[in-house]
């Protein structure tokens, strides 16, 4: 089993997730402001919900996922030659 490319395949997919995880933070932002308490910028628009959230969750998600994929690539038994 190698483990480099183990950790690597999970490197490049935390990368996908975090990217996947900050696309999910834009799309829930809400369409407008509604009773803002103390000083705020109207934009019309409320900003994204909490991106490094997101962000993290979705590296963390990539990451397991890509390293179970590549463990489970990795263990499928090999043909035997004769």
């Amino acid at each position: 089993m190698n483990m480099r490319l183990v950790m690597f395949s999970g490197i490049v997919m935390m990368l996908v997730g975090t990217i996947a995880g900050l696309g999910a933070s834009k799309y829930s932002e809400k369409q407008y402001q509604c009773c803002n308490i103390g000083p705020s910028l109207d934009l019309g628009y409320s900003q994204s919900r909490a991106p490094r959230t997101y962000a993290l969750a979705g590296a963390a998600m990539g990451f397991i996922i890509g390293s179970s994929l590549e463990l489970v690539r990795q263990s499928t038994p090999q043909e035997v030659e004769k």
